[in-house]
């Protein structure tokens, strides 16, 4: 539909460069704009990311953590009712914890490889009943190296939220001057979600929300035949990762693998795995 729908549009510009557009291709573009707007599968906005404040269970006390943009709406339009959920690049499990509250029956799994962040992101989501695997998830069981980071806007030492298994660029640099990357790497388990599933007795997953500061294609690729029916991955175009591989190929490869382009967001990108579009038609 999206290859259909460009085809139109490259045709119809074609024709607008060739003449001064008349009202009736304007009326033209216009129902153009309108079909192609159609093609996204979901239609409630992304969240604001930001600032999450959650309850621990047994207690008064309140944590604030981080949450994307990700809308638990969208499970509802795609009318999935997730039983495994599986948090790739935690951060501090916020989005982990979203998860659990929408569907606490949900087994939901939060993946952090940072060494300082992983005890962070367990001592956030433990009272939950979420697990926090420390390990770096990619397209190898084996360990692969990781530059841990720091950022400059919060006073404590810790390590910050931009830790990667590839260098920053540049440019990276260039837009987040406050934050200072590590130039010795640390060496961290890598794991494939095909073989995490299998020790875990994992049969399939319903939602993998994906963000993993350049490694989103090493993700992806470490699927096997464990294919999420949803996949909310962080798509950033500027380059910031020294051999990372750009958000076309990340496209290009989760196309090749069945999955649709539900929505797409600034930094972010939501699929769908293909046999559920099918569902809607």
């Amino acid at each position: 539909m999206y290859r259909l729908a460009r085809r139109t549009a490259r045709k119809v510009l074609q024709r607008i460069g060739r003449r001064w557009p008349d009202e009736r291709l304007l009326d033209e573009i216009e129902l153009l704009r309108s079909r192609i707007n159609d093609l996204q599968l979901v239609h409630n906005a992304a969240e604001r990311d930001g600032d999450f404040v959650c309850l621990v269970p047994g207690t008064l006390e309140e944590r604030r953590l981080y949450q994307s943009r990700f809308n638990m709406a969208w499970l509802d339009e795609l009318r999935i009712s997730p039983k495994v959920v599986l948090d790739v690049g935690a951060y501090d499990g916020g989005d982990s914890i979203r998860f659990k509250y929408r569907f606490p029956d949900a087994r939901v799994v939060a993946f952090e490889a940072d060494p300082e962040r992983h005890r962070i992101v367990s001592d956030n989501v433990a009272p939950f009943g979420i697990i926090c695997v420390n390990a770096a998830v990619c397209d190898r069981d084996a360990p692969v190296s990781w530059y841990q980071s720091h950022d400059g806007r919060f006073r404590d030492a810790g390590a910050g939220s931009q830790g990667s298994m590839y260098r920053h660029s540049p440019e990276y640099a260039r837009r987040y001057d406050f934050v200072t990357q590590g130039a010795v790497p640390m060496s961290i388990e890598g794991v494939r979600i095909d073989t995490f599933c299998a020790r875990a007795s994992v049969g399939e997953v319903d939602v993998a929300h994906i963000d993993a500061e350049g490694a989103e294609h090493d993700v992806v690729a470490g699927f096997g035949r464990i294919l999420p029916k949803l996949v909310y991955v962080e798509a950033a175009s500027f380059g910031g990762w020294i051999g990372a591989r750009q958000p076309r190929e990340l496209h290009r490869k989760l196309s090749s693998m069945g999955y649709a382009l539900a929505a797409e967001l600034i930094n972010d990108r939501l699929y769908v795995r293909a046999d559920l579009v099918r569902l809607f038609g």
